[in-house]
């Protein structure tokens, strides 16, 4: 019971001392141990308050979201969570076993947990239970059992003789208007008493009652708090031969080793909240699970991720998993902007494409404004999103290298503000679409010819965006081409190449404007 329902963790001033709500006493002023829970009984006709120890949401790195903490060090994962019961109620909290033992660890405590449970069954035939007259006990390591069944009626009153006890006061004056009561005694009260039989259809009430004590006992290391090293390591293959090393061997700054990986590693990563990427050069950049452990990555000649071999075994182990997962054999060699960066002190004076489309279109968004007062693309709260997704690492297979199309003409075409366009050149005379209608916004600055080789690839890109819906290889082989893509060349630099036409596209159209403006 001291530890069960009766118990109340708060703090308590005593005359001498006093106790915070995280201490728990076992007699008063004997601290014992800690309390991680706590039931804060307001008053006033406010509900109960529940909170969780600020120590263990501190040190698990935790933060709120809702009825919910995550932790987001690790993809945001839930780690704790509220339990209310059917009226909304707060009734508990439920925490993720590895999270609590880890933290556990960290302080060199164990957890006692006491619980109780009670359930009851009303029968109308009792004859299949052979211990009705004796009860029930049953009592092992961590629990207590027992059951005991006795007749009752059916209303769940109990049958069998009743004694009424009544007594009262003879000296109630109603007429007296402050009136003052002495003590009790003979002359001044009076009572009664009677006993009957309760009648009724009998039944049998079984009560089972269920006392389990345990402890739960810390993990043998705390990864997270403490920073342990882990049980088991993860292998990453070092070489052509398949060899493998475990990271704890990798992480040495000194390691003189790349690793590869499969280009499904990026989406793997990015599928993770709180995951991003950014380039540095054409083929380098960083990606990342958490923006606490970013990867310094290289693209090399097949499409395939480099990485310095310590920058991977020194992630937190779950993020090394996620690595491992698209770890392959090494082909190709190691991503010659990489060796630049790392190798040579040198990095390239180059951009990935990823960014030039995104800077050329902010670009001529900026110079259209300037030069008739309204931007060309239309924006809304999407667009961040969909610039996310175009990369080249979208292209895993031939489907994914379809849907980056699609995203590309999302970001592009399908925000062209058609009427912006007709308010700088004026309107054709017939409806057109977006890129029909840049076409003819460029009609006015240089030849039809020149306007629709500056589109093409646009084109393209636009017609491929519904290549996912089963359209005829002809038709989506003529799109590809209209983009300029080497349809033998890896998916990867496919669609490195349809990103770069696209911003090469836009990179004409804004030289074409600003000149036709001089």
């Amino acid at each position: 019971m001291d530890i069960g329902l009766i118990h109340s963790a708060g703090p308590y001033a005593f005359k001498d001392s006093y106790k915070p709500c995280e201490v728990y006493q076992r007699d008063d002023e004997e601290d014992l141990g800690v309390s991680f829970v706590f039931d804060q009984h307001v008053g006033a006709g406010h509900p109960t308050v529940w909170h969780l120890s600020q120590d263990l949401i501190m040190a698990l790195g935790l933060i709120r979201e809702g009825p919910t903490w995550v932790r987001p060090q690790e993809g945001y994962i839930d780690v704790v969570r509220e339990v209310h019961n059917d009226k909304g109620e707060m009734k508990g909290f439920l925490i993720r076993s590895d999270f609590l033992r880890d933290y556990l660890a960290a302080r060199r405590l164990a957890l006692r947990v006491a619980v109780y449970r009670q359930r009851t069954a009303t029968l109308l035939d009792a004859s299949h239970i052979s211990w009705v007259e004796t009860g029930l006990a049953d009592e092992q390591r961590h629990d207590r059992f027992q059951a005991r069944a006795f007749p009752t009626s059916a209303d769940g009153s109990l049958l069998g003789g009743v004694a009424v006890f009544e007594a009262w006061r003879t000296d109630v004056d109603e007429g007296d208007e402050v009136p003052v009561f002495p003590r009790e005694n003979d002359d001044n009260t009076d009572g009664r008493s009677y006993q009957f039989e309760r009648k009724g259809e009998t039944v049998t009430r079984v009560d089972g009652e269920l006392w389990r004590e345990e402890w739960i006992e810390p993990a043998p290391r705390s990864l997270r708090v403490r920073g342990d090293e882990p049980e088991t390591d993860i292998d990453f293959i070092i070489d052509g031969a398949g060899v493998r090393e475990p990271s704890r061997k990798l992480n040495d700054e000194d390691i003189g080793r790349y690793l590869w990986f499969n280009p499904r590693v990026v989406p793997a990563l990015a599928g993770v909240r709180g995951a991003g990427m950014e380039w540095y050069t054409e083929d380098t950049g960083s990606v990342w699970c958490s923006p606490d452990y970013p990867v310094h990555f290289g693209v090399n000649q097949l499409g395939l991720i480099n990485v310095y071999a310590c920058d991977v075994a020194r992630l937190p182990q779950w993020q090394q998993r996620i690595w491992a997962a698209h770890n392959i054999l090494p082909d190709g060699g190691v991503s010659s902007e990489l060796l630049a960066a790392q190798m040579r002190s040198r990095p390239a004076d180059t951009d990935a494409p990823e960014m030039t489309l995104i800077s050329e279109m902010s670009a001529l968004d900026e110079d259209f404004a300037r030069i008739y007062g309204v931007p060309i693309f239309r924006h809304h709260d999407a667009t961040s999103e969909i610039a996310s997704k175009v990369h080249r690492f979208r292209a895993v297979d031939e489907q994914n290298l379809l849907a980056l199309a699609k995203d590309i003409a999302r970001l592009t075409a399908d925000r062209l503000d058609v009427t912006a366009m007709y308010k700088a050149v004026g309107k054709p005379d017939r409806t057109l679409g977006s890129l029909k209608s840049l076409e003819w916004l460029l009609g006015h600055f240089v030849s039809a010819d020149q306007a629709r080789t500056l589109l093409t690839p646009l084109v393209g890109i636009y017609e491929l965006r519904l290549g996912d819906a089963h359209l005829p290889q002809s038709e989506i082989a003529q799109a590809f081409a209209l983009v300029g893509l080497d349809r033998s060349a890896g998916l990867i630099q496919q669609a490195k190449a349809m990103i770069d036409a696209a911003a090469a596209a836009f990179a004409a159209i804004r030289t074409t404007l600003n000149t036709g403006q001089r």
